[in-house]
């Protein structure tokens, strides 16, 4: 029986990844139809999923579709979905498994391929269909995986979700110094824009320091690690995370699609009347939010259009 594992290649020395906040139940590769990948320990995700993958309009529809619906019937039995017909799809169905259910979950396909949970953001859709915040934590867990490079780069997972609570001082976390981006959003409704980005200010001057086209143009350099070439793309980038984004006293983040001090400052200029119409334009917060953490030596590798590689 074929295993669709969550796992991912280890290019630049990973190793195999000792006991963490979860550790995986099987450590050993898998060959798959798709990619041979390990399973890291949560809250390590492995940034490989293709844009070309997630954004095709046939996948993006079927993905839709399961959130309407629990994703598993009698006996752990996947729900039938399109997504099953293609390598494509396959992966995309692979990596929202991973996001969604936990490291003790598993549902198989009809044919009797198994597709093991992870991260556990919406552990309880094998019974039931996404509520909306179930729905915007498996969209921002699935945008954090996007690559558009190619290449398979772990990263470090951060939020205010129980799935990503864990001690992170010790190994093997201390390795991520680099802050990323934070992704935001829901996937799962219908429209042209599934979602949002925003890059960490500090990307930009480690960036900086490693090629001098990387800050020339950082919209496009976040945009192709999340779109690929592919004219779908449902991701806007919103720029610098510090402007759109407030933080808690934890840390985590709540996000908007604009400018935060837009709507507040707005508001008394047009006035009492036209004022309270602002906010609605401008989109809801989102308080589902999921920021990256990188190793220093895996930054080109995911930013591949930097150039210096």
């Amino acid at each position: 029986m074929l295993s669709i594992r969550s796992v991912a290649v280890g290019l630049l020395g990973a190793g195999v990844l000792t006991a963490g906040c979860v550790a995986s139940p099987d450590a050993e590769p898998v060959e798959t139809a798709e990619l041979p990948m390990r399973r890291n320990v949560v809250p390590i995700g492995v940034n490989g999923l293709s844009p070309n993958d997630f954004w095709a309009p046939a996948n993006r529809v079927a993905f839709q579709a399961l959130g309407g619906a629990a994703l598993a019937g009698a006996g752990g039995v996947l729900v039938a979905t399109p997504l099953l017909a293609t390598a494509g799809g396959r992966s995309v169905l692979d990596y929202t498994v991973r996001c969604a259910l936990s490291s003790e979950q598993v549902v198989r396909a009809p044919s009797g391929d198994e597709y093991y949970g992870e991260f556990g953001f919406a552990p309880q859709w094998t019974g039931r269909a996404l509520n909306t915040s179930e729905q915007r934590w498996v969209s921002a867990c699935i945008f954090q995986h996007l690559n558009g490079s190619s290449e398979h780069v772990d990263i470090l997972l951060k939020g205010g979700h129980d799935a990503l609570e864990c001690d992170q001082d010790e190994e093997p976390f201390a390795d991520f110094i680099v802050k990323d981006a934070t992704m935001y959003g829901n996937a799962f409704l219908p429209g042209l824009i599934a979602g949002y980005a925003c890059i960490d200010a500090d990307l930009s001057g480690v960036l900086a320091g490693l090629s001098l086209s990387c800050p020339l143009d950082t919209n496009l350099l976040a945009l192709t690690r999340l779109c690929g070439h592919v004219p779908t793309c449902g991701i806007a980038f919103v720029g610098l995370c510090n402007l759109v984004c407030t933080q808690n006293a934890a840390g985590n983040s709540t996000c908007s699609n604009t400018l935060p001090l837009v709507g507040s400052l707005l508001g008394p200029l047009v006035g009492p009347l036209v004022g309270p119409l602002v906010g609605p334009l401008l989109g809801p917060p989102y308080s589902e939010t999921i920021r990256s953490e990188l190793r220093d030596t895996d930054i080109l590798p995911l930013y591949g259009s930097c150039g210096l590689l």
